[in-house]
């Protein structure tokens, strides 16, 4: 009981951000015009600053084994998703209420796909200390998710590849990732840090920033789709991710865990990342790409507000130690 609780008081700063920016959005204080401007300051601007400071401030394996695994196990992980969501859907795709390719394929982007990066990166920071390497490791990780994500996702959803869809790969985030990875193995930043302090703060100062914006933009879109849902209906939808997203998948994921000599730093991250609900982000992708948005919603909603009783009892059960 004790372990849960500590799991729930973890989830909860996180999950207060989003209902603060759901809370802002609905009376105005956060608007839709100002959304592209966040977004933007937050993926080229505060992102990068947080991520030199976390690469490069904590300990953390930068063999090859180090520097490879933590990427091939998010891919390999995602694709699971994907794969499992689709042995479901194909067969059983009507009866859950996905009458059409579209829909089915819309419900496997998204309930194949974790919450890798807003939710993940505030529960590591809570539940590990400063300088740990989970942290890392996590960033690491979702470099393979951000591939999954941009090759198989697409390829899912859109039936194909689009002409630059090596773009989305190479953003900004996964860019610094790269930048930071050399700066640590060169020892420049060590360097840097030690004859440019004040800039250091500086980076730092705005990287924290970085957390906070994303989950009240987080709240702000799920504000905005709330009403795209339609709960009334979709019970197939409903039922079926949440089991699959929040069941099912955690229990494989925690296994491979189990099977695999990972670190403990990568055990920690697997651990989490199975406890996560469906991301956000596939949602713009399905009206991006021709998805079917109220069922891209649908998963999504329902797997956060479930996840809130489901996440601490993965979390409790799932953490090396516990």
């Amino acid at each position: 009981m004790q372990q849960w609780l500590t799991m729930t008081g973890a989830l909860i700063p996180a999950f207060g951000i989003i209902l603060v920016g759901v809370v802002a959005r609905r009376i105005n204080w956060l608007t839709e015009e100002a959304d592209r401007t966040l977004l933007n300051l937050c993926v080229r601007l505060l992102f990068p600053c947080f991520i030199l400071i976390q690469m490069n401030r904590s300990e953390w394996p930068t063999g090859a084994s180090g520097l490879l695994i933590p990427p091939l196990v998010g891919f390999g992980l995602t694709a699971m998703g994907f794969a499992v969501c689709w042995m479901i859907v194909r067969p059983f795709g009507k009866q859950l209420g996905l009458p059409t390719s579209v829909h089915r394929r819309t419900f496997v982007l998204c309930a194949g796909m974790f919450n890798y990066g807003y939710l993940p990166i505030p529960l590591v920071q809570q539940l590990f200390p400063k300088g740990s390497p989970v942290l890392p490791t996590l960033l690491l990780h979702n470099v393979g998710v951000e591939v999954a994500m941009w090759t198989l996702g697409i390829l899912i959803l859109a039936g194909k590849l689009t002409k630059r869809w090596w773009a989305g790969i190479l953003n900004p985030v996964v860019l610094t990732i790269m930048a930071a990875i050399t700066l640590k193995l060169t020892g420049a930043w060590q360097l840097f840090d030690a004859n440019a302090r004040p800039v250091v703060s500086l980076i730092d100062s705005i990287g924290q920033c970085a957390i906070p914006l994303s989950l009240l933009l987080s709240g702000a879109t799920i504000s905005d789709v709330w009403r795209e849902a339609s709960f009334k209906e979709g019970w197939g939808v409903l039922g079926s991710s949440t089991l699959i997203r929040l069941g099912v998948l955690p229990a494989m994921f925690l296994g491979v865990a189990m099977i695999f000599p990972f670190s403990a730093p990568l055990e920690n991250v697997i651990a989490i990342q199975a406890a996560m609900p469906a991301a956000v982000f596939p949602i713009l992708l399905a009206k991006h790409y021709g998805g079917d948005t109220p069922t891209a919603v649908r998963v999504v909603l329902i797997t956060h507000f479930i996840c809130l009783i489901t996440a601490p009892a993965w979390l409790a059960f799932g953490l090396p130690g516990n």
